[in-house]
């Protein structure tokens, strides 16, 4: 098996096999990576939920993104195996959010093509929270002309955006790693930090 680095300041790719991997920009790198949770072969993510603790007041401590459900195949569909890799327990799962396209009557099913989170940088001694979002990229068959969309999770608003980060073309996301901070009990916490995703061709 081959493997080709390709490593830059904001994120990392690592290429095997034909499929990639694609990470998050490390503006926090605090707890440990859980474990790679994949799609059934020949499925890929059409839909996110996250998992958000809502703001906790000034004196409470804050985590905002706990955790991460990607659905491999139509979430309206109860037989759609969900996947999830590390996560926290603070908070709610979220809305669903699926790659199903607004621009026609009758919306095609789109893939998860790419990410970008939202993450708030290291407060010092005041309370940090990592990542407070995520946005997804879904791509769409060329033969039906609808054009890449983004759907943004219902996470927090504190930090930045990142910026995307994507898989190459006939590649859609079909796996996933989380990176979580564990409970530091009377310390600050901040649950979710970074992800990783594996492109797999279609």
């Amino acid at each position: 098996m081959w493997y080709i680095f390709a490593a830059t300041i904001s994120s990392l790719l690592l290429l095997t096999s034909g499929n990639m991997i694609i990470e998050s920009p490390y503006e926090t790198n605090w707890g440990d990576w859980g474990p790679w949770s994949r799609c059934p072969f020949g499925t890929y993510a059409q839909a996110i939920q996250i998992r958000t603790e809502p703001y906790q007041g000034l004196f409470i401590d804050d985590t905002a993104v706990n955790g991460i459900r990607l659905y491999c195949g139509d979430p309206r569909n109860i037989s759609t195996i969900v996947i999830t890799s590390a996560g926290q327990v603070w908070g709610n799962w979220g809305t669903v959010y699926s790659c199903r396209s607004d621009d026609r009557p009758v919306p095609p099913d789109g893939f998860v093509t790419g990410f970008e989170l939202r993450v708030e940088r290291d407060q010092g001694s005041s309370d940090d929270t990592a990542t407070n979002n995520l946005r997804i990229l879904c791509s769409y068959p060329p033969s039906i002309g609808v054009p890449e969309q983004q759907k943004e999770g219902d996470g927090l608003a504190y930090g930045g955006w990142t910026g995307s980060q994507r898989c190459f073309s006939y590649q859609a996301i079909c796996a996933l790693q989380t990176q979580v901070e564990r409970d530091l009990g009377d310390g600050d916490d901040t649950a979710l930090n970074n992800i990783r995703a594996e492109c797999c061709d279609q």
